[in-house]
């Protein structure tokens, strides 16, 4: 019985994998195979997609073992209190299962003693075999985001799973434990750093640059219960950008921004509800300022920009969040949405903003890559900015977006001014 349950496990968690990803690609027979296999390996095809099936495979069968036995041991090691430890052996010996197996539990029968001193070590080991699987997991199923919200919300945290996948590493090193641990959380600890390391290789120099020709842009999710008025407004003022540009800007957020008249002659703004809206403050001139509607919720601010004779179109976006599946499809469809227009506009694109989503989800890399973008952060980090309140837990959620005409000179996050977000800087050039 032990054998089945353990064969169902391991055959079962990658055979859901790919029964979703097969769901999602519409076909039928042999080619939903091949698309689903294709699916699940990402932008790194059919071949990575069978790999990444086995070695969930691998995992679940091992997992299987410690589920099963540890919850077989711990039922009879409970019945051993008020049951005579030879009527329990006799049943042992009856049931359907494997001989490794009876063993385990004959011996937690008879010894019930000494199972009450439970090492210490050994019960930090399980853990970790957990944190180890799990984490792996997450790290896999990222790749499905397009297919489901809870897939696509396990892709954020490439960090977190890459230092918990050293902290895991560490102590099965330190232990010495199975080698199979060993090699999970260094899968684990391969495949994320392959998502973060990209992040700080050089970015390409900017030739030419003189100083004071760069353009310096400053964006603050204000956060609309935020109080701390001033220490926004003297972030500003200190980091002297040519464009700031702010969301979740409500009633009174607009009125305390104004002041910021006195230093940006240009403004335009948009206020959606009471509880959002957005602004843009400028030394340069603002032209064909509009709101568009990428989708029916969090309206978008756009306007053209003169910098040094060039016209220059800015987008600054607030998709929803994406925390229930309403949510979820219409923050998608508005980043698509944003997208096909950064395609079709013919001056250089500067999109900026607080996207609800960080560089590793599938609808970020099917924007981008629609809209021919590259994010402003490349080169220079992953630069997280949210959450404040929750250090462990940071993602990078805030971007630039830059068209190829535009170069990044710097990309940096700011001061914390109350918000959950940290601010963005970033100096371009033409």
């Amino acid at each position: 019985m032990d054998f089945i349950i353990r064969n169902t496990i391991t055959v079962g968690l990658p055979a859901l994998m790919l029964f979703i990803a097969i769901a999602a690609t519409g076909k039928t027979g042999d080619a939903a195979v091949w698309s689903g296999l294709a699916k699940v390996g990402g932008s790194f095809g059919m071949l990575i997609g069978l790999g990444v099936l086995v070695f969930v495979g691998f995992i679940a069968n091992y997992f299987s073992y410690f589920v099963v036995d540890s919850l077989l041991v711990r039922f009879y090691q409970k019945r051993r209190v008020l049951e005579q430890p030879e009527k329990l052996v006799t049943e042992i010996d009856k049931l359907p299962i494997s001989n490794d197996l009876k063993i385990k539990l004959k011996w937690a029968v008879m010894h019930s003693s000494n199972y009450k001193i439970i090492n210490l070590t050994h019960v930090i080991l399980k853990w970790f075999i957990i944190a180890a699987t799990v984490n792996t997991v997450l790290s896999i199923v990222g790749y499905l985001g397009q297919f489901n919200i809870f897939f696509e919300l396990s892709s954020h945290f490439k960090l977190q799973y890459l230092l918990l996948g050293f902290s895991t590493f560490i102590f099965f090193v330190l232990v010495r434990s199975k080698k199979i641990w060993l090699l999970v959380s260094g899968f684990c600890i391969i495949i994320n750093l392959a998502e973060i390391v990209p992040w700080y290789f050089p970015a390409p120099a900017v030739a030419g640059t003189t100083p004071g020709h760069n353009l310096r842009i400053l964006h603050s999710n204000v956060l609309r219960s935020n109080r701390r008025y001033s220490e926004v407004i003297s972030l500003v003022k200190a980091e002297q950008p040519d464009i700031a540009v702010f969301v979740e800007v409500n009633s009174t957020w607009a009125k305390q921004l104004s002041v910021l008249s006195e230093i940006f002659p240009y403004s335009s703004t948009q206020q959606e509800s009471e509880r959002f809206g957005s602004a843009i403050y400028s030394k340069l001139p603002l032209e064909n300022s509009s709101v568009k509607a990428f989708s029916n919720q969090r309206k978008s601010l756009s306007a053209d920009v003169k910098f040094q004779g060039k016209i220059i179109s800015l987008i600054l976006a607030h998709p929803t969040v994406p925390i229930k599946h309403e949510s979820f499809i219409n923050r998608n469809k508005q980043l698509a949405a944003i997208g096909e227009y950064a395609a079709q506009v013919k001056n250089p694109v500067i999109v900026v903003g607080d996207l609800n989503t960080t560089m590793w989800s599938p609808f970020y890399k099917n924007m981008v890559k629609t809209g021919n973008l590259r994010n402003a952060r490349s080169g220079f980090g992953i630069l997280p900015t949210w959450p404040t309140f929750m250090p462990l837990a940071y993602i990078p959620i805030d971007h630039f977006l830059v068209s190829k005409e535009i170069g990044v000179l710097k990309m940096r996050t700011g001061r914390n001014v109350g918000s959950d977000h940290l601010p963005l800087i970033t100096d371009l050039v033409i």
